[in-house]
């Protein structure tokens, strides 16, 4: 009687019978097309599902999706969800997409994941949460110094609190308004709804403002929030042994979900490229 598998990696040595997993039938014409197979809703509704051999190397390997963002500094200033981008450092590729949520005050909390992507490296691959907005305003006619206040009236002044780190940005070719320089690092004194007023120091006293010119290259940037990203690899995502496996990756609502079942455990089976993407060799 022929074997139902072999011990090479390839699809005309995969586990006839694996094919039912995919809902179809045992044939040659099904073995091959479910061998690595990498198409979502191919057999499966909101599933990419295939089998794949798996090396005792390829255990060794441990990439993973990024399971949570870890937020280190919520910064300051944002008014909007921001792009986190997740760094691609070495050969292996990751597709996670997510934003960072901004809270009523501007700062970052969690963050939301549309695509936990599945083959990064390390522990906690290097992220970029993207700047809070820099919203302009006019140099002579924003700028309050009345007995009320020292007060620049900008567009983001409601997500601001007191001692919130904040930059005075002055493109070039504009004139810095008296009390501030150009390119600095302040703190808010104060902010309401429409206005902030700055200070120097954390709890120090408000700046003196004096109007500039009329001209509109000057704006207030909140501090930029950081993060580190949480790797969910391990054992080369969860396979628990070499051999025949069966891959199942979720979509929509359990996307970057992945799931490892081993239908026939083996003591070896050599590497192979063409799975490289998925299941890396050591």
């Amino acid at each position: 009687m022929t074997a139902q598998w072999g011990n090479t990696d390839n699809a005309s040595n995969s586990v006839f019978w694996g094919d039912v997993y995919g809902h179809v039938h045992p044939n040659t014409f099904n073995q091959t097309a479910f061998y690595n197979n990498n198409t979502p809703n191919a057999y499966i509704t909101n599933m990419t599902i295939g089998q794949f051999g798996v090396s005792p190397n390829e255990l060794k390997v441990t990439h993973g999706p990024i399971v949570n963002v870890q937020i280190t500094y919520a910064g300051s200033g944002y008014t909007a969800n921001a792009v986190i981008s997740f760094a691609n450092t070495n050969s292996y590729v990751g597709n996670a997409v997510a934003n960072a949520v901004a809270n009523s005050t501007g700062k970052i909390y969690t963050a939301a994941f549309t695509n936990n992507g599945n083959n990064y490296v390390g522990a906690n691959p290097s992220i970029t949460i993207a700047a809070p907005s820099a919203p302009t305003f006019n140099a002579n006619s924003a700028v309050s110094n009345s007995t009320q206040g020292n007060a620049i009236a900008i567009s983001s002044s409601s997500y601001y609190v007191a001692g919130d780190p904040i930059n005075y940005i002055v493109s070039p070719g504009n004139t810095a308004i008296g009390g501030l320089t150009a390119n600095t690092l302040y703190y808010v004194y104060s902010a309401n709804a429409t206005s902030v007023v700055l200070t120097n120091t954390l709890g120090g006293a408000q700046i003196a403002l004096t109007k500039g010119f009329t001209e509109t290259g000057h704006a207030l940037q909140g501090a930029t929030a950081t993060g580190i990203a949480i790797n969910g690899g391990g054992r080369n995502k969860g396979v628990t042994s070499s051999g025949w496996v069966i891959r199942k990756v979720g979509t929509g609502g359990r996307a970057g979900r992945v799931q490892y079942e081993t239908i026939v455990a083996m003591g070896s089976l050599p590497d192979n490229a063409s799975d490289n993407w998925v299941l890396p060799d050591a």
